[in-house]
Formats: structure tokens, C-alpha cells, sequence
């Protein structure tokens, strides 16, 4: 049997984590060992600090970012295996890799073997290494999402359960001053010149921003990425063409040009924010490139 060690973000999901820690460990029964992140990255020491010699399942209670910083503590420990209780603000992890939500469910993954291995993106640029579980990427996503989080305006609304608010005026904030570029792509050694870009992403699974499905032919088994760049469409088009991405009608749309390879490299024409996971990962300046490909590095994934 696995020892089974909790890492929960208690102000994930504007407190909805800590709120279904404490309903689920009512229920729990057993041994197990908790622990809470009390600062950025704290769940990567958190999970170093465990006995690697020791068979493991981790549960990570949070958004995506708390999994996301769970896998990377897990590096090199080929024992531990990982799955999520989802209760962040986006959730994609849970929509393609194990997740759990109750007692049993959990209990089940703890008394099972069986692991599959799961690739890891590694985003490179200038000054800095990144790994990514789900998707990285450069432009108005990690514009919105990097002033949303600096936003006064959200933290206050938080007190009320209406932090949402805060993400969809900083959507109309970018709609209306966002400046598109040119990004100069190569993937597997194909060039692409593509002007007017408003967003680059490189995906490692399907998911992005709370269930659009920005890149359904994605599969964190394969060897292979997708790269999405959305350009050349009208800022209120922009708009439109999101409420297509939860369907993925969004690939028939000249706006959306998709790569597929083992290594892409990209340069801007003017800076650009960006992520990893929906994290804030630094800023592209012009002209200077950035690469992602697949780390023969693997976590594991518990089989349901």
C-alpha cells in the first residue's frame, strides 16, 4: 500500500480547497500526512522534504498551479505518483489526467500499483527553464491572467466570491489595447512568418483556461506537441472565437493555425508576457527566441 500525503493550497479556488480538504478529511481514515503551501512554490519543497524511498501517492488540492508545483517536486522520484483533487479557478489538469473527489476514489489509487508515465513539457527562454504540465504560452491568455492577478480590484471581489468579475473586466481592458505581433515560428525545423498574432501556445494537452479545448488533437502520452497561434482577426472576433473553443469548432477558423513537431522556437516582434500552466513565467522581449520541447523526464500518473 502506498503512503498517501496530502499537499493542499488552502486559498486556492478563492478558499474552495480548503473548504473540500475539510469535508474529505472528516471522511478519511487511516494513515496519511497533510501538509499546507503557505507561499509560491512551497509545494515543490514540500514534496522534496518526503522520503523518496517511499512508495507514494500524492494528492494535490488546488488549482493547477498547486499540481503543477506538486509534479515538479516529484521530479526524480520515480516512487511517487500523482493525481488531483481539483478546486482552483481552472481545473485543467483534472480534465485530462487522474483526479479524484471522494474517499473511495482515493482509497482505490492508494491500494493500486499501476503507474502510467506521463510527459513533461520544458519551455526555454534567455534567462530561464520552465517545465509545463498542460500548456505554455505568450501573448493576450498571459496578459490577461498575469493583470488579473496583480489586480486590487480582484482581491477585493475575492472577499465576495466574485473574483471572476475581476478576469472579465481585464478581458475587455486587453480587447481594446492588446498590440498583436509578429511571431516567426519554426517546428521541426519549418518556418512560419505569421503577423498579427495575438497569442502563441504550445500544448501538451488539450485544455487551457478553465476547459477550452484550444488544441483537441493534444496527448500527453505522444511525443509530440501542438503548437496554436491565433491571428489576423478583429479584437471583437477574438471575443466570438473563444466561446468556440469549449466545442472546438475553433479549428475551422482561418484566425487558428496549428503546428504539430517535437521542438518549436519562436521569436516576437514586440514583448510579450507569458505562462506555464496559467503561472506567470516572465516576459518574451523582441527578437529574442524561446523553445519548447518534451523532457525525457517523466511523472506518474496513478491509474484509476
Amino acid at each position: 500500500m502506498r503512503r498517501l500525503v496530502f499537499i493542499i493550497n488552502p486559498s486556492a479556488g478563492n478558499g474552495r480547497a480548503l473548504k473540500k480538504w475539510e469535508a474529505l478529511q472528516k471522511e478519511l481514515t487511516g494513515d496519511y500526512q497533510f501538509y499546507f503551501t503557505k507561499f509560491p512554490r512551497h509545494a515543490v519543497e514540500l514534496v522534496q522534504a518526503l522520503d523518496p524511498a517511499i512508495k507514494t501517492l500524492l494528492i494535490a488540492i488546488g488549482g493547477d498551479g498547486t499540481v503543477h508545483e506538486v509534479i515538479e517536486g516529484s521530479l526524480e522520484r520515480p516512487r511517487f505518483a500523482i493525481a488531483a483533487l481539483s478546486a482552483g479557478s481552472g481545473n485543467d489538469f483534472g480534465r485530462t489526467y487522474t483526479s479524484v473527489a471522494t474517499k473511495d476514489e482515493i482509497e482505490t489509487l492508494r491500494q493500486s500499483s499501476e503507474d502510467n508515465p506521463m510527459k513533461l513539457g520544458n519551455l526555454q527562454t534567455a534567462s530561464s527553464s520552465y517545465i509545463f504540465v498542460n500548456n505554455a504560452g505568450f501573448g493576450f491568455d498571459a496578459e490577461v491572467v498575469y493583470q488579473t492577478n496583480r489586480s486590487l480590484w480582484k482581491k477585493r471581489l475575492n472577499r465576495f466570491g466574485l473574483g471572476k468579475l475581476a478576469y472579465y473586466g481585464v478581458v475587455v481592458k486587453e480587447l481594446l489595447t492588446f498590440e498583436t505581433a509578429t511571431i516567426e515560428l519554426t517546428v521541426d525545423g519549418q518556418a512560419h512568418v505569421i503577423p498579427k498574432a495575438w497569442f502563441l501556445v504550445v500544448c501538451n494537452q488539450p485544455y487551457f483556461g478553465g476547459g477550452m479545448k484550444i488544441s483537441p488533437n493534444s496527448n500527453p502520452a505522444d511525443d509530440i506537441l501542438e503548437v496554436t497561434v491565433v491571428s489576423d482577426i478583429s479584437r471583437w472576433k477574438l471575443l466570438l472565437l473563444f466561446g468556440t473553443v469549449f466545442i472546438g469548432w475553433h479549428t475551422k477558423l482561418q484566425a487558428m493555425k496549428q503546428f504539430s513537431g517535437q521542438r518549436c522556437q519562436f521569436a516576437v516582434s514586440r514583448p510579450m508576457i507569458g505562462h506555464t500552466d496559467g503561472e506567470y513565467c516572465g516576459r518574451l522581449e523582441a527578437s529574442q527566441v524561446a523553445s519548447a520541447h518534451l523532457l525525457s523526464q517523466t511523472w506518474a500518473m496513478p491509474v484509476k
